[in-house]
């Protein structure tokens, strides 16, 4: 399958909001889901699973038209120069429950970090597949971390991350139902996801965004906070910031401060003091 021109595959696989992609030799590989994937680096994708390529392209979010979605901020002098460096940036649609498990061990951790206790877990925990001599290793189900246990989730490397994945794989293995969560209306699921443990309000937004399709959902780190507070004026807790920014950028405002979020962490802003 021949992915769309144009996708910068190293700021969208890389950016921090998957952590299943791996650099490989003429390109890039990852599980997703029960599909070993190998990626090359001019986008041309192979695959050894169930998924079809409908699948492929939810995933890389190939229907949103992003230069449609950014001309709205064509007076956004800050948005414009994040764009024009990450014009191929994209907000990927991650099955839901690896992303949860991937964003609860995120607390308090840095990308390559994270990285290496998803793998771990998957190593441990999950079936291994194959694709062009790769070997891939699937994320774990809810079942086979309950099944593991808390003690084998800390000597993973979870620390104390360990009790909040086992807690919610439990929930989710007696009948959470991760797979209501696109229908349920953002707020609605929002609140549904703060009912799991390890998840805040910023975990819960990057669920939504980057796995249920709400391109609304904006999670406020410390990059976003400083893009609102030094970048556009706004003030206020996390969560006001958050309900300011989705009233200011709209209707796809995760989307929008995706590519300032990422232009922050490049750097592109450090003369405002970002």
């Amino acid at each position: 399958m021949q992915l769309k021109e144009g996708i910068d595959f190293e700021a969208t696989l890389f950016c921090g909001q998957t952590f299943a992609w791996k650099r490989v030799e003429g390109g890039f590989i990852a599980c997703i889901e029960d599909n070993a994937a190998f990626l090359s680096g001019c986008g041309n994708l192979s695959w050894e699973g169930p998924a079809d390529e409908a699948y492929w392209a939810r995933y890389f979010d190939l229907f949103r038209d992003y230069p449609a979605l950014v001309s709205q901020f064509s007076h956004d002098d800050y948005m414009a120069r994040a764009y024009s460096h990450y014009p191929g940036l994209r907000v990927l649609n991650q099955p839901i429950w690896e992303t949860l498990a991937a964003f609860i061990v995120s607390a308090n951790n840095n990308i390559k970090r994270i990285t290496g206790i998803l793998f771990n877990l998957s190593k441990e925990l999950g079936a291994q597949r194959q694709i062009f001599g790769h070997s891939l290793f699937m994320f774990p189900e809810p079942c086979a971390i309950v099944e593991a246990g808390e003690d084998a989730l800390f000597k993973l490397g979870l620390g104390y991350r360990a009790p909040y994945l086992y807690e919610t794989a439990k929930l989710v293995n007696s009948g959470f139902d991760l797979k209501a969560l696109p229908s349920l209306g953002y707020e609605a699921a929002h609140k549904s996801l703060l009912s799991l443990k390890g998840v805040g309000p910023k975990v819960a937004d990057c669920i939504l965004l980057f796995s249920c399709g709400y391109a609304e959902a904006l999670p406020v780190d410390l990059w976003v906070k400083r893009v609102l507070e030094l970048l556009y004026g706004l003030s206020g807790t996390n969560l006001s910031l958050r309900a300011k920014g989705r009233e200011y950028f709209g209707a796809e405002a995760g989307i929008v401060t995706h590519f300032l979020f990422h232009g922050a962490r490049m750097g592109l802003f450090k003369e405002q003091g970002v």
